[in-house]
């Protein structure tokens, strides 16, 4: 007969200290990210918006549904509708998605900005992706083009005590001024004319 492993020992006699722990990260996380939001709703009125771009701001942030027993499934994300004038009509062509979410690719929680183009307008990630690439100085931590997905990692932080509210919210206002000054980039995935 075997012996309990060490990790399930831990686990037996700390078993609240873990459901607690998580409790507390589901809270603090939802409010770290509805704090960034109610941050960018001051910052500047309400739509952000140019004579070609617009972006909504959500009235709340997203969160799983129910309770999950896998942990991994948490996340706390606001997504802000990203329109471009297309006639008359101001049209979404991607979301801007930013929060906390597990980062499959590390395995653990990170802090993301990604732009997620409109099913109708999969070019968009490309023009995006180019033009952010070229104003940055440098690629910002965890930037990253997934061709596969037509996404645009802006970037990803990894939880940890040097992600401030003061650097995700600096995150979140510069993807959004960048994508209210990308008019002519948006245009070209869009299928219009700059000037139209």
């Amino acid at each position: 007969m075997s012996a309990l492993s060490e990790v399930s020992v831990l686990i037996g006699q700390r078993a609240r200290d873990i459901e607690k722990a998580r409790e507390i990260f589901t809270a603090e996380t939802r409010a770290f990210v509805g704090g960034i939001l109610a941050g960018v709703r001051r910052v500047r009125s309400e739509p952000w918006t140019t004579a070609r771009v617009r972006l909504d701001l959500p009235r709340d942030i997203e969160t799983e549904a129910k309770a999950s027993s896998d942990f991994s499934s948490q996340f706390a994300i606001a997504r802000i509708a990203v329109r471009f004038k297309k006639g008359t009509n101001f049209r979404q062509i991607a979301d801007v998605r930013f929060g906390v979410e597990f980062d499959e690719s590390s395995d653990i929680f990170a802090w993301q900005v990604t732009l997620v183009p409109a099913a109708s307008y999969n070019r968009v990630d490309d023009v995006v992706w180019h033009q952010w690439r070229t104003q940055q100085n440098g690629v910002p931590p965890g930037a990253k083009h997934q061709d596969k997905a037509n996404t645009v990692r802006f970037l990803s932080r990894p939880i940890s005590p040097e992600l401030t509210a003061a650097a995700a919210f600096k995150d979140v206002t510069t993807v959004l001024e960048f994508l209210m000054t990308a008019e002519g980039a948006l245009a070209e995935a869009v299928g219009v004319e700059a000037e139209e």
